[in-house]
């Protein structure tokens, strides 16, 4: 009978020695675990472009800047080519610029000019590209030959000097009215190519 007695206290010991064994291995592990986290911080410091992204904030577009009255253009020999404006603008980190009450003017070396305006738009600052809707009234573009296209949005093409809209557009002349769904034209309607449906009228 004390033998058995002796023999499961034993027992018990030897197993209350593996568990300890365990637990001590296990603190060993966490201990470790948490130093390389502690000296992973310390490198890293404030240095955001070296945390994995897995562990950064969503990607998104941070703002900048926000000002009123921008102006932004493009010269050429000495003269102005194109010129934007927009009474307000934010600039994000991206390059991009959110614009409102936008007005583009292009001029010709011969003298011509055409403007664009819209309610709304977004810049590329660097290419000078953008995209431009309609608030409260439609895309237009008027021209110093007498053309007045309007339409939903447009696409403007900074160095091609032309535009580009996927949507329904009207253009009015002292000689013809034009209508159709897709253009792709100069910013002076000199050359116009449609998509589709289109509707014209020429006037003697």
């Amino acid at each position: 009978m004390h033998k058995a007695t002796s023999s499961g206290r034993l027992i018990n010991f030897y197993a209350m020695k593996q568990f300890i064994r365990r637990i001590s291995g296990l603190f060993l592990v966490l201990g470790a675990l948490a130093a390389l986290l502690y000296g992973s911080a310390a490198m890293l410091g404030d240095a955001d472009q070296a945390i994995p992204s897995l562990f950064q904030p969503s990607s998104g577009k941070r703002l900048l800047v926000s000002m009123e009255g921008y102006r932004f253009s493009q010269t050429e020999d000495g003269r102005i080519a194109w010129r934007m404006s927009a009474r307000a603008a934010d600039f994000y980190e991206n390059k991009e610029a959110q614009l409102k009450d936008i007005e583009i003017v292009f001029h010709t070396p011969e003298g011509k000019s055409a403007a664009l305006m819209g309610d709304l738009g977004s810049m590329d600052t660097v290419s000078g590209n953008a995209s431009i809707r309609k608030g409260g009234r439609d895309v237009r573009i008027v021209t110093s030959q007498g053309y007045l296209m309007t339409t939903s949005s447009l696409f403007w093409k900074a160095g091609e000097r032309a535009v580009r809209t996927a949507d329904p557009f009207k253009v009015v002349g002292k000689e013809i009215y034009f209508e159709g769904v897709g253009l792709d034209a100069d910013m002076d309607m000199r050359r116009v190519a449609v998509e589709g449906n289109v509707k014209a009228i020429f006037q003697e």
